[in-house]
């Protein structure tokens, strides 16, 4: 029987973490504090050193916030004019995917088309795991 990793059990040091599974959770943990734009995204994997070219950050970046997406852990949408939850995206994932892709890659030298205009929130599964997260580092 083939089991997968549990990220949160391995004991592996943040610099040892495939770079998705760093991302993953900077973004999750991030996410407890507020919303997390796409600039904050980029600037994570930029800091981090997490890749060598433009290309492979935006690989990077996109199949990341997929795998957040699909896990149920965080959605993709615009700040809320009123209230306190992100005003998801009412599309499937494949079709926010092509609208972040298309900005964010198609767009990425006018930073104003994708930077703070797509954001990320956390989900009440992902506050959870989130929670778990910052826990274990603090321990």
């Amino acid at each position: 029987m083939m089991t997968q990793p549990d990220d949160a059990h391995r004991g592996e040091s943040q610099a040892s973490m495939a770079p998705q599974d760093r991302l993953r959770k900077e973004l999750l943990t991030s996410g407890l504090y507020d919303w997390v734009p796409l600039a904050e995204v980029d600037s994570i994997i930029l800091d981090n050193h997490l890749t060598e070219t433009l290309s492979a950050r935006q690989d990077l970046a996109l199949r990341t916030i997929r795998s957040l997406v699909a896990d149920g852990l965080m959605e993709i949408g615009d700040l809320p004019s009123q209230g306190s939850r992100l005003a998801a995206w009412n599309v499937s994932l494949d079709a926010a995917l092509a609208r972040v892709s298309d900005r964010f890659v198609g767009h990425y030298d006018d930073t104003a088309m994708w930077g703070f205009s797509i954001w990320l929130g956390l989900t009440d599964a992902g506050e959870g795991v989130a929670r778990d997260l910052e826990g274990k580092t603090a321990d």
